[in-house]
């Protein structure tokens, strides 16, 4: 093996995150002849500037922490195969099976949300409700377990690597897009969770790695970012956002709501208005697709507003920008106060079907002529 096939990865201790687990088990793994060599430093920023002093080659982060510290110094085109980016609920019960008025700490506000639409009569508590919760993420989750050991919460929200972290490994259940069974409520991701980037210097041979790196996920990983950063600041924290690149057989598959939605005698045929063409035969089964959900939810759980789209992977700028736009569409109308009907027989159709709702508790007379969305669901 010549000099010019070993790198050296600096790799900071485990956060929480799952990079620094993930990254040991890359470089174990010595792929495609690489020889990558681990070298431990205690923190990302030393890790940084020996990365630009030419003393190492690589340096992983999460895409959390890419998001907010971009740098035009330096690439983030070598993304790894991205671990499942949902996460766990620790308890001994699924979210359906909760007991009634049951205690859950999530670690975020979107899945603070999502476990309020799942289940209403749940509490659901975030870490800042409690004054003595420790600062360190390790000692938080095993401070949540004692808790919930205690019988003082019926469970909390937590990543695959703070869960392993745990001493006596509790059960878990994982939080899931659910695409296969729509009778059980779905947790769309937090955005960019999962992804794991080698950082290099601009100058760096990224096409030696061009066999052992995700295309996909790096591809994913872009329109996650261009998306965030067309979103305002204040629902950053409040969206659900997954993009994924799966075969378009697999996305047929989808017995859920999306799956009855486009179901049909000849469901591929449909596919050819994904291309744009009239003439086309339609895309193979094999073919690869970008899937992406964007949704948001309301503080107390009963108003989504969701955006989901499937397009080409050529079509990857053109759709996402499509999607951004019909999202702020959405919310936009989300925050009008709808105006009362005044033409007759227009008023009379909506009057019976407003009545229709309310009679079948599906509309509360308080939220008629309300915006779906309050201020304080987005700010």
């Amino acid at each position: 093996m010549s000099g010019e096939d070993r790198f050296e990865i600096l790799v900071c201790p485990e956060t929480g995150d799952g990079v620094s687990t993930h990254v040991q088990k890359f470089i174990e793994s010595s792929p495609d002849g690489l020889e990558l060599v681990a070298k431990q430093v205690p923190h990302v920023e030393t890790a940084l500037e020996l990365l630009q002093d030419g003393h190492a080659d690589m340096v992983p982060v999460s895409g959390e922490w890419w998001y907010e510290n971009r740098s035009r110094d330096l690439s983030a085109a070598l993304v790894l195969p991205r671990r499942e980016p949902t996460k766990v609920l620790v308890g001994e019960n699924k979210p359906e099976y909760i007991p009634k008025n049951g205690i859950i700490v999530a670690d975020c506000e979107i899945l603070k949300r999502q476990m309020l639409r799942s289940r209403s009569d749940l509490s659901v508590k975030l870490p800042i409700d409690y004054q003595d919760i420790p600062s360190d993420v390790f000692e938080r989750v095993e401070w949540l377990e004692n808790l919930r050991e205690r019988g003082e919460i019926d469970g909390f929200i937590t990543t695959r690597t703070l869960h392993s972290s745990l001493k006596t490994k509790p059960r878990r259940h994982t939080l899931g897009v659910q695409r296969q069974d729509d009778s059980r409520s779905r947790f769309i991701p937090v955005p960019l969770e999962g992804y794991t980037i080698l950082l290099t210097r601009k100058d760096f041979p990224a096409s030696r790695f061009s066999a052992v790196i995700d295309m996909g996920a790096a591809l994913s990983l872009r329109l996650e970012l261009t998306v965030l950063d067309s979103i305002e600041g204040g629902l950053k924290d409040k969206i659900g956002l997954i993009i994924e690149q799966r075969k378009v057989r697999s996305i047929m598959q989808d017995v859920g709501n999306r799956g009855k939605s486009i179901g049909s005698e000849n469901p591929l045929k449909e596919w050819k208005t994904f291309s744009g063409a009239d003439n086309t035969q339609g895309p193979k089964d094999s073919d690869p697709r970008l899937d992406v959900i964007l949704e948001t939810i309301s503080v107390d759980g009963s108003v989504t507003t969701s955006v989901e789209r499937v397009f080409p992977i050529e079509e990857s700028h053109s759709g996402i920008q499509t999607l951004v736009v019909n999202w702020q569409h959405i919310l936009k109308i989300a925050r009008e106060t709808p105006e009362e009907e005044k033409r007759g027989r227009m008023k009379q159709l909506m009057d019976e079907y407003i009545d229709d709702l309310v009679s079948k508790g599906r509309l509360s007379e308080d939220r008629i002529y309300s915006p779906l969305f309050k201020e304080e669901d987005y700010n």
